[in-house]
């Protein structure tokens, strides 16, 4: 099988920790940052987060190629707690990272707990992942990415906020 992972572009507001309640749309650049990441490819399935910025553009997709696409809750962003819509220079570049160097121990106050979001995510991947299709786009945010790569990778969960995930990228992995 062939799996892309898909991040959504740059939405409007700017750089923030969004998490899983704030939920802007994209902008004319995310837009166009997602395009180009997919253009001239095509799938069997698209799974998306139930957010906006993902959400929209899977729903693009899924009406111009005509593919079917499914919604799955569990692929929502990580909650960052006290953190969601604050930037870097709010929340302070050495707390964030101190939190990158190690999620499990410097998860900001009230975030969703670094395992349990591993889990949720693992869950719907393995959903997406059973069936026996050839090629699948998971339309999705940085921190599902992320968790799905270490996995993939056979890395350790607590590094997982050292791998960068461009906005708009599109990684493709053969499983």
């Amino acid at each position: 099988m062939t799996l892309d992972l898909l991040r959504h572009g740059e939405p409007e507001g700017g750089r923030l920790y969004r998490g899983n309640l704030l939920d802007d749309p994209l902008t004319k650049k995310g837009w166009q940052q997602m395009q180009a990441s997919t253009n001239g490819k095509y799938w069997d399935f698209i799974a998306t987060s139930p957010m906006i910025r993902c959400q929209a553009f899977a729903q693009h997709l899924s009406q111009t190629l005509h593919i079917e696409m499914q919604v799955f809750e569990s692929l929502k962003e990580i909650g960052f707690g006290d953190w969601q819509g604050q930037n870097v220079q709010q929340i302070g570049q050495k707390t964030v990272n101190k939190f990158k160097q190690n999620p499990v121990d410097n998860l900001p106050l009230g975030a969703e707990n670094l395992h349990t979001f591993q889990a949720r995510v693992l869950d719907a991947f393995m959903q997406i992942t059973q069936d026996t299709m050839q090629s699948v786009l998971i339309v999705a945010h940085a921190g599902v990415i992320r968790v799905i790569k270490s996995h993939l990778l056979h890395l350790p969960i607590e590094k997982m906020f050292t791998m960068e995930v461009i906005s708009g990228s599109c990684e493709q992995f053969k499983i």
